[in-house]
């Protein structure tokens, strides 16, 4: 089932706010309408006041080696170009990827995660403020992941049977801050914490969990289709990445690679196909 905020109350899509009973809602539908009336977003925020709901914290993952290969790759071109013709040179002579690409050992031991900023959650619609400090703003389509209850010592099936519901995410990024900050041993700071911004709608997790291997969807920027990304292999299971740890909301799935500079005045709209769509205007920051 599709839900989404209508002047400020929760409703499926296409129904009525407070004319909806759960009769005929499916267990988790229910949980999930549930979760979104119990956590508002703060209606005063012209620019929040539309999400589905305000996470309570979240954690991101990265659950895919061919993302995160493909970010290495993307960065190192922008802010150490001398590794990535030494990955180029590396992969042409050898015909196999460079392996100072590739994510750290841990990685393939257990699912990786930061925490960032819960309280930079944008909704659909909303303009996004260039920071100050950006040279390079980037954006990042994932899938974003809502718990119907916390999660403590639980085994992989018991938080996927936890999973409410998903919605699409955009993880706006500072690229010409994260390289140092990753190095800094702290994780990203200002790169990742300054906004990002979430679907109007929000689907239950017996819609999505079916087809979870094959969602597809797409970049546009300016009304132009610039990527078409589709879910890689999995190193972990999203209940094997939950268990991991205990929150209201993740986001576990990234789709796409480092590639899209965004400018001032670009409409940029990131869709996961039988999800949704969240739409942002990047604008100047204002004194």
């Amino acid at each position: 089932m599709r839900f989404q905020r209508v002047d400020s109350r929760v409703a499926s899509v296409g129904g009525v706010p407070g004319e909806e009973g759960e009769q005929g809602m499916s267990p988790v539908s229910t949980i999930l309408r549930r979760v979104l009336e119990e956590n508002p977003p703060d209606a005063a925020d012209a620019e929040k006041r539309r999400l589905p709901f305000q996470p309570r914290s979240y954690r991101d993952f990265m659950l895919f080696e061919r993302h995160y290969y493909g970010a290495a790759v993307g960065i190192t071109s922008l802010y150490r170009p001398w590794a990535n013709r030494l990955g180029t040179l590396f992969s042409t002579l050898t015909g196999i990827e460079f392996p100072f690409f590739k994510p750290h050992a841990l990685w393939y031991k257990q699912p990786i995660f930061y925490q960032s900023n819960h309280l930079a959650f944008y909704s659909d619609g909303a303009s996004i403020t260039y920071p100050p400090y950006c040279h390079y703003l980037d954006v990042e389509l994932e899938l974003g992941i809502v718990l119907g209850k916390p999660l403590y010592n639980a085994s992989p099936e018991e938080a996927t049977a936890a999973i409410a519901g998903f919605c699409v995410f955009n993880d706006f990024s500072v690229r010409n801050t994260q390289l140092d900050e990753m190095a800094s041993g702290f994780g990203p700071q200002h790169s990742k914490a300054f906004a990002n911004s979430i679907s109007a709608t929000v689907v239950s997790a017996d819609e999505v969990l079916p087809h979870i291997d094959h969602l597809s969807g797409r970049i546009t920027i300016n009304d132009v289709v610039v990527k078409e990304p589709k879910v890689d292999n999995w190193q972990f299971s999203l209940g094997q990445a939950s268990f991991s740890v205990a929150a209201r909301f993740r986001r576990a799935l990234a789709l796409n690679d480092t590639a899209f500079q965004l400018r001032i005045g670009d409409v940029v709209k990131l869709e996961i196909d039988g999800i949704g769509s969240v739409t942002n205007t990047i604008v100047p920051e204002t004194s």
